[in-house]
């Protein structure tokens, strides 16, 4: 009886001590790839300029709705924030000028624009927002600023990331002047 015990005593030390041995030997895999802070770290998405809007006409664009749907107070902007479903900016031309209507959803149709829509004119550097005030016969609501304040703006919100993408949801439709 005493050598059963003392064989049943062995055999459960040798388990305990093959139970430990994982834990008590280096992991090999680990320790040749050392991590580092710099290696598990985001880089900084680069600052907006007024530059790389002058180049990109969705970048635009889309710093324009960015700064009318989150700074500009203009409440019907509201209705395209929506940055899934992204946006159609249709362009039309009269003299000289361009007044771009910004639609909710980059995919609308024609059937589904009941509404007169929010737009914007861009002249030089100055942006003119409008947004006309439903079953109302007061003037519409209107802002100006400029391109150096609307990146400004994207800057402080460490927003450019999320501008830059919002090109990928917006689709484009400029009407020739006849």
């Amino acid at each position: 009886m005493k050598k059963m015990f003392s064989l049943g005593l062995v055999i459960l030390l040798l388990g305990v001590g093959l139970l430990m041995l994982p834990r008590l030997t280096p992991n090999h895999s680990q320790a040749s790839t050392p991590t580092t802070a710099s290696s598990t770290r985001k880089r900084p998405t680069p600052k907006l300029t007024v530059s790389e809007l002058k180049h990109q006409r969705k970048l635009t664009y889309s710093a324009i709705i960015y700064f009318a749907i989150k700074h500009a107070k203009l409440q019907r902007w509201q209705e395209v924030s929506d940055f899934k479903l992204g946006w159609q900016v249709e362009n039309y031309q009269r003299n000289g000028q361009t007044k771009s209507l910004v639609w909710p959803d980059q995919h609308i149709q024609d059937n589904a624009k009941n509404l007169a829509p929010n737009w914007f004119r861009l002249t030089d550097q100055h942006v003119l927002y409008d947004s006309m005030i439903v079953h109302s016969f007061r003037q519409d609501q209107t802002k100006t600023t400029t391109l150096s304040e609307i990146v400004k703006q994207i800057n402080a919100d460490h927003a450019a990331a999320k501008v830059r993408a919002m090109p990928e949801n917006m689709t484009v439709i400029t009407h020739r002047a006849t």
